[in-house]
């Protein structure tokens, strides 16, 4: 595997002790590529716990403390996640092209986990037609695949209240009960989304053992006792944040999903929080970019999404809507 060449760092693993120090990377990384910080320690621990430390990620430390963290994070068995942060006083050293070669090793040992005769793609994510980061990525095999969008809406008055369709209603999510339900509802809307890949429950149930975890703010469209549609939200530093809009197909058309956004910038609305933002593919199938400028959002920053593929075969992503 790559090693560094500068005697002053040391390349090691992470522990669950790292958390802070790894936030500190990350957000310093984040404010020079974006302008702005997102990450919570909760989602570094969130991170930290479902990896193995001792296979799956690497920190860079010198005598001013971490400088650099990258890690792999697996997605359905065929997507390897690569996460790679350098700091600004310390890139353009060869830090960064250590880490991605250690990243890609390990990367290239999880291919034997893949399904037989399936694709393996190992991607990662660059601030949208920044350069630097393209050229990098290119230098090391990575092609853009896909665009995303960050969009947000500042609200300067209370937004409309929601038009429900006949017959829906909205109620928060209940724990203990609504788990497997609200699972199922989210996988089946998002099986028409571009690169989505089926999650597993006992992975995506994590998310409830955080710290920051509101169920006050997860949102349930109900048609009787079927969930229709989901509006899954969180506060992030700065602004109110859905982070899991969907609506099944059942029940599309009939503007559900801009009641449940009109819903949700409602309670933001009420507890203070004045922007709310979310992600969204810049080419989404299902259209949902003209659904939240319908509402009144707007495209705050472009992510473009790096690919390099690990081992060819059968795309089990989603690339298009079924006929």
């Amino acid at each position: 595997m790559p090693e560094l060449t500068d005697p002053r760092l040391t390349l090691r693993r992470p522990t669950l002790a790292d958390a802070e120090a790894i936030l500190g990377v990350v957000n310093a990384s984040d404010i020079a590529d974006f302008g702005e910080a997102d990450v919570e320690l909760a989602d570094i621990v969130e991170d930290l716990t479902a990896m193995d430390l001792e296979r799956d990620g690497w920190v860079v430390t010198s005598d001013e403390g971490m400088i650099a963290t990258g890690v792999v994070l697996v997605h359905g068995q065929v997507q390897h996640r690569l996460m790679l942060y350098v700091v600004p006083d310390w890139r353009r050293r060869g830090i960064g092209s250590v880490l991605l070669g250690n990243l890609e090793a390990r990367s290239a040992e999880l291919v034997a986990i893949a399904p037989d005769g399936a694709r393996v793609v190992a991607q990662s994510w660059t601030k949208g037609d920044w350069e630097p980061g393209l050229a990098f990525a290119r230098r090391h095999g990575y092609a853009v695949s896909r665009r995303f969008y960050r969009m947000t809406i500042t609200m300067t008055e209370p937004p409309p209240a929601p038009e429900w369709p006949d017959g829906a209603t909205v109620r928060t999510f209940r724990p203990g009960v609504d788990e497997r339900a609200v699972f199922e509802a989210v996988e089946e809307a998002f099986s028409d989304h571009w690169g989505h890949l089926p999650m597993d429950f006992d992975v995506w149930r994590r998310r409830f053992d955080r710290d920051d975890f509101d169920p006050s703010l997860w949102f349930l469209a109900m048609d009787g006792d079927q969930i229709a549609g989901t509006s899954l939200c969180s506060v992030i530093p700065g602004m109110g944040w859905v982070g899991s809009l969907s609506v099944r197909r059942a029940w599309r058309r009939r503007r559900l999903a801009s009641a449940l956004l009109h819903h949700s910038f409602g309670v933001f609305w009420e507890r203070g929080h004045r922007t709310v933002g979310l992600g969204v593919d810049a080419g989404s199938l299902t259209g949902a970019t003209r659904l939240y400028e319908s509402v009144g959002m707007s495209v705050a920053e472009q992510y473009d999404q790096l690919e390099k593929e690990m081992r060819p075969g059968r795309d089990l992503a989603v690339r298009d809507l079924d006929a």
